[in-house]
């Protein structure tokens, strides 16, 4: 009875059904588009890591033989194993670590690092292509919040969403309270009114539903041919591949089916709950308890906008999720567009400001005596010097000093600020206590330089180098009157 009910209302009512239908499909279809191109885009960040620096997972450094590779590939979670011949060298053998499960490899690196009698200095991780994976040191105390945020985004769309659809099955079911009132007085229970009302919700999304996601699938694949021409002359870009997985899919369907099952469930829920007297009594429009005479609306636009307020007084509940959806999509939109004004600002920040005129590439020696283990005689220095295609090379070591600074030294740019507490700032300072004597034991960097990368240095200053002494930089960080992106330095 109830469905031949809901199949006459919907064939007498093709308005209303048309728009809840229209309002489905595009919700699937706009959801159906973000998954789908958060996706590619994924996979074409996968695709480019491991094109420029592979798809291994793990390495292991040292001397490695035929016996070492057959350990490595007797752990049951790995995949294979391949020597990489171009970091090989006379300090041992790479070998880079394939996993079937990658999120178990910051728990089996160690493990077969031990196996093979090696260190924790022996392993290193592929960090940028596991982050892709949501996989990440455990021991990191900074936890990821990209995927929090991806997920985030979702939701606010969901939600605004809801919303916007709740809106058209209101209308439609608000405009036959008076009939469930009749239908509740003579027995229909609110579970019968509410199952009735979901299942014509069922009836008129169901095709659009999928229809917008496919929809967006195939809006997605044309967003990333469009893509691909535009970008064709960019040198070094790879085209991107459209790949739609189904897990992709069937969350964006749960997505879309979820959204719609709220948005009607809402309005269905508050019919089903009213009583019989109240639905039968109720009309269904929208009424002014008491007329509110505004003279500024009156004085703007006249008579007519006089009405227009009180109009929307009397909607003020039914808009009430109009305003909620238009904040929630706004909300979205900003949180996306702060994202990539923050990101696009730290990498500049940090990369092309910072590293444009400085390192290209850097090679760490670990170990106190490192410099002189590894490089034993001045052949060694001179001819990292001269590296092929080499513009320059600085060769240097680092070391931590405290020098002694008497009171009556400190400059005059550090008193008219304010002196070293206001220089310092109260953390720094509380490492610098006065001795008695009146001296301020103040930590002082030291870079050891080889003998070229320090006549370099010379020269670049207009020096002239004799090959022996020092150079003492004098100067501390004025935090008081910049920042610490903008760094200005006073005489210490």
């Amino acid at each position: 009875m109830w469905k031949k009910y809901s199949l006459e209302f919907i064939r007498k009512n093709r308005a209303s059904s048309l728009s809840i239908m229209t309002a489905s499909l595009i919700a699937s279809l706009f959801l159906s588009l973000l998954c789908s191109l958060f996706f590619n885009v994924w996979v074409y960040e996968v695709g480019t890591i491991t094109m420029e620096e592979g798809g291994w997972q793990g390495r292991i450094s040292g001397s490695l033989d035929r016996d070492a590779v057959s350990v490595i590939e007797a752990f049951a979670n790995v995949d294979h194993v391949e020597i990489n011949e171009a970091l090989s060298g006379s300090q041992g053998q790479v070998a880079e670590v394939f996993f079937q499960n990658k999120r178990t490899i910051y728990q089996d690196m160690p493990q077969i690092a031990e196996k093979l009698g090696l260190g924790e200095t022996a392993v290193s991780y592929h960090e940028r292509l596991l982050s892709r994976y949501l996989i990440y040191d455990p021991q990191d105390s900074s936890p990821p919040l990209l995927p929090a945020f991806y997920l985030g985004i979702l939701v606010l769309v969901c939600l605004s969403l809801v919303f916007i659809i709740h809106n058209s099955f209101a209308v439609s079911m608000n405009a036959r309270i008076h009939q469930f009132g009749i239908l509740s007085s003579i027995g229909a229970a609110p579970g019968q009114i509410l199952a009735c009302l979901l299942e014509e919700a069922a009836m008129l999304c169901a095709a659009p539903i999928l229809l917008g996601c496919l929809a967006g699938t195939g809006l997605s694949f044309g967003t990333i041919k469009l893509l691909n021409a535009l970008a064709s002359g960019i040198p070094g870009r790879h085209p991107a591949v459209f790949s739609c997985h189904p897990l992709v899919f069937a969350i964006t369907m749960a997505s879309a089916v979820l959204t719609v099952f709220f948005s009607a469930w809402l309005p269905a829920w508050k019919l089903s709950r009213m009583t019989p007297l109240a639905a039968v009594h109720s009309s269904g429009e929208f009424r002014l308890t008491r007329k509110k005479h505004s003279p500024v609306l009156k004085a703007l636009f006249g008579v007519e906008g006089q009405l227009a307020g009180n109009a929307l007084k009397a909607q003020r509940h039914a808009l009430r999720t109009s305003t909620l959806s238009l904040t929630f999509s706004f909300l979205g939109f900003t949180l996306m567009m702060c994202f990539f004004t923050l990101s696009d600002i730290s990498t500049s920040h940090t990369y092309f400001q910072r590293y444009q005129d400085a390192w290209d590439v850097m090679v760490t020696v670990k170990g106190e005596e490192a410099a002189g283990d590894k490089l034993e005689n001045e052949a060694e220095w001179e001819a990292l010097h001269s590296l092929a295609n080499a513009r320059d090379c600085v060769i240097y070591q680092k070391a931590e000093a405290v020098c002694l600074v008497p009171e009556e030294a400190i400059s005059e740019e550090i008193t008219e600020t304010g002196g070293l507490e206001m220089v310092l700032g109260k953390t720094d300072l509380e490492k610098i206590v006065m001795e008695d004597d009146g001296y301020y034991p103040v930590k002082a960097p030291v870079i050891i330089l080889d003998d070229t990368s320090f006549q370099n240095y010379c020269r670049q200053l207009g020096i002239a180098p004799d090959g022996r002494g020092s150079i003492v930089r004098n100067c501390v960080w004025d935090r008081v009157n910049s920042n610490f992106r903008y760094k200005e330095f006073v005489p210490l």
